[in-house]
């Protein structure tokens, strides 16, 4: 799969890297000269949410679109956001959806309009988070996202880490699980052409 498509949905397990995946692609494609809308779509875990980067966004000239709560401080599960509106205001959307089944549902109240639209929703996986150790248990969460949202899962890709304890070694680890998730599902394995940096850490770690 690459990554020609106007609208890219990011998906997978709490704690799995979408958020910062979304980031990275968002940056990408602005720098590549493409007008990039980014939507948080994040209603029930509000934390290490894309909306926490605004300022990192003006300052790459990415439009966000999330709730109108979101770091407020009174984060409430109310997203109101037009596909079609934010779709053509930009020459690419990215949606980074909330955790698991139960985040994906805010994406199904979209499934229709973004099912005619040319989209790819990416599953990102990790070997080293609870719920997703096994490829198993990650086909398991990706078909439960899939039914909540109303989608299907267009690729996979391997984020596996153990945060500042990441070392090659532990990234070819993960390797066998990957292709086993590949495997089991059908789907390719996204490889980018860039480096990802790490923009999702603690708030005291975040420079941005």
């Amino acid at each position: 799969m690459d990554l020609s498509r106007k609208i890219l949905v990011i998906t997978g397990h709490y704690g799995s890297g979408k958020t910062n995946l979304s980031l990275n692609l968002a940056l990408w494609l602005r720098r590549a000269g493409d007008t990039v809308t980014i939507a948080d779509l994040y209603i029930v875990n509000p934390y290490f949410r894309t909306a926490d980067f605004r300022r990192l966004f003006e300052r790459e000239g990415l439009s966000l679109a999330a709730s109108d709560y979101a770091g407020s401080g009174i984060d409430v599960p109310a997203v109101n956001l037009d596909i079609l509106a934010r779709a053509s205001q930009s020459q690419r959307l990215i949606i980074d959806v909330g955790g698991d089944a139960e985040g994906a549902k805010a994406l199904g109240r979209y499934a229709p309009v973004l099912s005619q639209q040319d989209y790819a929703m990416i599953y990102v996986i990790n070997s080293y988070r609870y719920l997703t150790r096994s490829a198993g248990q990650a086909v398991s969460l990706l078909r439960d996202i899939e039914r909540s949202s109303g989608l299907k899962c267009s690729a996979l890709f391997n984020n596996s880490n153990r945060g500042n304890e990441t070392t090659a070694e532990v990234i070819e680890q993960s390797l066998p699980f990957a292709d086993e998730v590949s495997r089991l599902t059908g789907l390719p394995l996204l490889q980018l052409e860039f480096p990802l940096r790490v923009y999702v850490k603690p708030i005291w770690e975040r420079g941005v």
